[in-house]
């Protein structure tokens, strides 16, 4: 009975925040994009003078580095704006050019095109009027990662699992697109408490730049971080190059800006082979019990789905599901809360076998206030694959699910994805392997709110899967 109420609240509470944000507003006149608390990033709705998309940024500089921002216009009317590219370069000026999508058509912008030099490449892409929605690609010889772009630049930024085991590199990339210097405090936290290096403290940021911070936590198996500005604002994002200790590959993704309660996830799996952890990561002066609630299993009468973890204050803990008993074999999704306050920040590392080798790839898990009926990506897999796109069903009630593609008419449901039958808390894994379906933007709709995450290539012949969520919206 405890793991049924844990499950009802948690749902409730899911249902309250969509319900909540989905409420339409009345406006009466055209408005520049106000938001509240930042989450992650999601498809604005409604009519404004401009919308902006912040861009984590791209490795450059050495052989199969690199990458792009992909700018998607599902409306029926052209989309112009522009797009700026900042470098680690110093003095380095920014590059802007003009852009125009289609209607119906995405545009694809190489970022080391524009920004030739430097360590890492980021952008910033602004649409006039609004509309659209803007996703990057990241290019490296350990795999490729596809990263949201954030709706905002902050002045805070957290990441829960940094790893710099067995010579893995974790590199924290700062981008500030605005003309003025920027200062921030950055501190860290391994499994031995919290670290405020003096070189980290007033750390400037030249306005129109990126900078490249290197911790200097070396060999620890997790490293959370935090970034403030005490003056200006940025974008953070995160590199990491994976060697050893049980992980390999790359992956680059966007800071949280903000801290939450509660946080979901719709892949995982307790599998042969397959690591599964948590990094929940407390920055707050007090501490916390978190407790992880498991979706989408079998019924069982040995799992009592309770699991609690204890995060103490300033501090970093992983909750590893190889110690969960009686977690049974299979996908799942999970969904991690506790009861004080928005004060913690949780990522999955999900390392599966991938051929010889393995493959890692991090996600960090989704706020209830991005719950919804809709999800859409920029990026699809550009190959036939299995277990492409896992759909996590955050209802009571039963569901169905249907996958679209961008076409010139507008959405076109992909043959045989079409109104999928999803249980109520349960977990769905989609294959695309239409020809239709392949390398382009597609729309995933449900009947109930739900969270939708996907698996694709790590790119050219490269074995295993790269993680991400889909833009809410």
């Amino acid at each position: 009975m405890r793991t049924l109420v844990a499950v009802a609240v948690t749902l409730g509470l899911g249902g309250l925040a969509i319900a909540a944000r989905d409420e339409p507003v009345p406006v009466s006149e055209t408005t520049f994009t106000v938001l509240g608390a930042q989450s992650m990033p999601f498809v604005p709705q409604g009519s404004f003078i401009t919308s902006t998309w912040f861009c984590p940024g791209v490795p450059s500089g050495q052989e199969g580095t690199g990458g792009s921002v992909r700018i998607v216009n599902p409306s029926d009317e052209s989309l112009v704006g522009s797009i700026s590219a900042y470098t680690t370069t110093a003095g380095a000026p920014s590059v802007s050019r003009q852009v125009s999508v289609e209607p119906r058509s995405t545009l694809d912008l190489d970022l080391t095109e524009l920004q030739p030099t430097g360590s890492f490449v980021s952008a910033i892409v602004e649409i006039e009027g609004g509309g659209g929605f803007v996703e990057q690609q990241a290019l490296h010889p350990a795999g490729d990662a596809v990263a949201a772009c954030a709706n905002a630049a902050s002045s805070s930024w957290y990441f829960a699992d940094g790893f710099t085991a067995d010579g893995s590199t974790e590199q924290i990339v700062l981008t500030n697109p605005y003309p003025d210097a920027a200062i921030v405090d950055i501190g860290f936290v391994t499994p031995d408490g919290p670290r405020n290096p003096s070189r980290l403290q007033g750390y400037p940021v030249p306005g129109r730049s990126v900078q490249v911070v290197e911790l200097g936590a070396r060999d620890e198996t997790i490293v959370a971080a935090s970034i403030q500005a005490t003056r200006g604002r940025v974008v953070a994002g995160r590199a990491q190059h994976y060697l050893g200790s049980g992980r390999l590959g790359f992956t680059m993704s966007l800071g949280a800006p903000s801290l939450w309660s509660q946080y979901w996830f719709a892949d995982g799996e307790r599998a042969e082979g397959v690591a599964e952890t948590y990094s929940i990561f407390n920055p707050s002066d007090d501490e916390i019990t978190v407790s992880a609630v498991f979706l989408g299993l079998p019924a069982s009468d040995t799992f009592t789905n309770d699991s609690e973890i204890v995060v103490p204050a300033r501090g970093v803990a992983v909750l590893d599901t190889a110690d969960i008993a009686g977690l049974p074999q299979g996908r799942h999704g999970v969904v991690v809360s506790n009861d004080t306050g928005s004060s913690m920040l949780v990522e999955r590392v999900i390392t599966r076998p991938a051929g010889e080798f393995v493959a890692t790839t991090v996600v960090m898990g989704a706020p209830s206030v991005t719950m919804s009926q809709r999800w859409s990506a920029a990026f699809g897999s550009e190959q036939p694959l299995e277990n492409v796109i896992v759909v996590l069903n955050t209802a009571g009630r039963d569901a169905t699910v249907t996958v679209s593609t961008l076409g010139t008419g507008g959405l076109v449901p992909v043959p045989g994805l079409e109104s999928l039958p999803l249980v109520a808390g349960g977990v769905l894994t989609i294959p695309v392997t239409d020809p239709s379906a392949l390398g382009v933007p597609f729309v995933v709709e449900s009947t109930e709110v739900v969270f939708v995450e996907r698996l694709l290539s790590r790119g050219q012949d490269r074995r295993g899967r790269s993680g991400s969520f889909l833009l809410a919206g």
